[in-house]
């Protein structure tokens, strides 16, 4: 017996191949948050302790929780308990292939025709596939997590069965233990289960979705064990005051009086004798400030959510390849916020020819990715399965809740799903002009 390896395949291969080498040439597999991801591990095989900064620092009760455990458990299972940061590296690389062959799978087998050509090109041209695959960061774990769940989500309706129902709410746990922000997804995952069940005809199955609800229970319990505070994550906090609330001062008020806002809240929470209290008064105050401009919140944030498609994603260039930098987090959002776009054109006007090349490339892909993710629903919206409209759902979730920071980072996690629908959309389109023209031409001779 023989095993075929499709073009599509090796070329995948390759490409995530080139990008390890690289990396291994180039070195340093950290961002700033690896080393919180690392020092959990190392804390959890050392001591058994869910802390993602050094025991031997005063302790922040905000790092008990800032990391949710699953990734740091892969690390330490992928890096053979730490003895080899490759082994980490390997393994996403693993995981994304399969991510990206698993997700295509599923398509497939709900009798959608998928052009591997588009399809590989859409996929080097999301060159933070090959950057994050080779970075000791979760955003590739919990990718092919997301993916699991959509193919966990398929094979319930493919063949219902507690079984496969039970596997489909493992998945949901699974990833809010690696990303606080599918916490949440335990909400709408009730009316998810119910229509499953509406599909399915499985006595009894919407009650499988208590399952997730009941773990984000018991580990917000030990949260609250441990800290005080029943949070889920601090990060909440954190996206809200440094994120959510700061960067829309800046452009709101501009980059000093942003600041000052943010610090006084800080300061005014670390006055606050109890880690809890603390966390509700910073979210309070958060809420308060956006509350007050609501409307020019709500743009500011949907702004956002529209800029993580088209994002090209200098900021992840420059660390994977380690460019020369004064400050690569300070990117093009920060200089539109105070300076508006004139800002914007200094700032590119600064950047590496070669760079800024590269960045117009990816531009040009996202648009056209874009196009062609458009495409597909208003082609059909109206014939939409229920996995479809799932998929959908999740990348609108991940999309609205990671709010006006706005990066191409963030947008990895769901980057399989949404190639394939727009390489679907964008097949659709072309064959749609080419009929068009080709039947405008004929008319034309015939007349």
């Amino acid at each position: 017996m023989t095993i075929k390896i499709s073009p599509f395949t090796i070329g995948l291969i390759g490409f995530h191949l080139l990008f390890l080498i690289i990396k291994i040439f180039i070195g340093d597999f950290f961002l700033m948050d690896s080393y919180e991801y690392y020092e959990l591990a190392k804390n959890i095989l050392t001591d058994f302790e869910f802390y993602s900064r050094d025991l031997n620092d005063a302790i922040d009760y905000r790092h008990y929780t800032k990391r949710p455990p699953l990734y740091s458990i892969f690390i330490i299972i992928s890096s053979l308990f730490l003895k080899t940061k490759i082994g980490i590296l390997l393994c996403q690389n693993l995981i994304s292939i399969c991510s990206i062959l698993l997700i295509k799978k599923v398509f497939e087998e709900n009798n959608f025709k998928i052009n591997n050509g588009l399809f590989f090109f859409f996929i080097i041209a999301s060159i933070n596939q090959f950057i994050y695959s080779n970075l000791i960061m979760s955003e590739i774990f919990f990718q092919f997590i997301i993916v699991l769940l959509v193919y966990r989500l398929h094979q319930c309706l493919k063949n219902p069965s507690w079984k496969n129902i039970l596997w489909y709410q493992i998945v949901i746990i699974l990833l809010f233990l690696t990303k606080p922000v599918f916490y949440l997804f335990i909400v709408p995952n009730i009316l998810i289960t119910y229509l499953l069940y509406k599909k399915t005809k499985i006595r009894f199955s919407p009650l499988s979705a208590i399952l997730p609800i009941l773990i984000f229970i018991l580990y917000s319990s030990w949260n609250f064990k441990r800290t005080g505070s029943t949070d889920f994550s601090s990060i909440q906090n954190i996206n809200l005051l440094e994120w959510n609330l700061k960067y829309f001062h800046e452009n709101k008020f501009g980059a000093e009086k942003a600041k000052t806002i943010s610090d006084q809240i800080k300061q005014d929470a670390i006055a606050i004798n109890s880690y809890k209290k603390q966390q509700d008064f910073i979210k309070r105050e958060v809420i308060s400030y956006l509350k007050d401009d609501i409307v020019g919140y709500g743009i500011f944030h949907a702004k956002g959510c529209v800029r993580i498609f088209i994002d090209p994603g200098r900021f992840d260039l420059f660390n994977f390849f380690k460019m020369h930098s004064e400050n690569p987090e300070i990117g093009l959002l920060h200089h539109i916020n105070n300076k508006g776009i004139r800002g914007a054109i200094t700032f590119l006007k600064n950047q590496p020819i070669p760079l800024l090349f590269i960045l117009s490339i990816i531009l040009i892909f996202n648009l056209l990715k874009g196009v062609g993710f458009i495409w597909f629903w208003i082609k059909n919206y109206r014939e939409t399965s229920f996995i479809l409209a799932t998929i959908l759902f999740i990348i609108l979730y991940i999309v609205a809740l990671t709010g006006p920071l706005g990066a191409s980072r963030f947008f990895v996690p769901i980057l399989p799903s949404y190639l394939v629908i727009s390489v679907l959309g964008f097949s659709n389109l072309t064959t749609s002009l080419k009929s068009y023209y080709t039947e405008k031409k004929r008319k034309k001779l015939l007349n």
